[in-house]
């Protein structure tokens, strides 16, 4: 299974994020305009990913998930190439999930998150170019 996005510059305008079910986005270069950043989105589809497999588990147990939180921060690398050389993950869940119970969740969903392993065990990457 594939998923596919695609990104839009139209000179000067904004980047314009869409997927193939229709939802378009915008992404942004510049602190202080409408958007994500790259580095961003890159943490909040991590952040997304981890808490899709937090319901997931706890669904699965039939424990009832109420609020829960996932916020990632991306740290930079200081040294080139650019890029982000760590993520903190920081989850909050409800107060009547035990410790315990809160380690294996975590635990899990490390092991079955997309985005996470990916990011972990690195990733091949083709590029090719075309005209229009």
């Amino acid at each position: 299974m594939s998923h596919k996005v695609t990104v839009n510059w139209d000179n000067g305008s904004q980047y314009e994020i869409s997927n193939d079910q229709g939802y378009k986005g915008i992404g942004r270069l510049t602190p202080g305009e409408d958007g994500l950043s790259p580095i961003e989105l890159l943490s909040s589809s991590l952040a997304l990913c981890v808490s899709i497999s937090l319901v997931k588990l706890m669904e699965k147990d039939s424990v009832d998930a109420g609020k829960i939180s996932v916020a990632v921060e991306a740290f930079k690398a200081k040294s080139l190439p650019s890029r982000v050389e760590r993520f903190e993950i920081i989850v909050s869940l409800p107060g009547i999930i035990g410790p315990d119970y809160a380690d294996k969740l975590i635990h899990e969903a490390e092991r079955v998150c997309t985005i996470g392993t990916t990011l972990k065990v690195g990733v091949r990457i083709e590029t090719e170019a075309h005209s229009y």
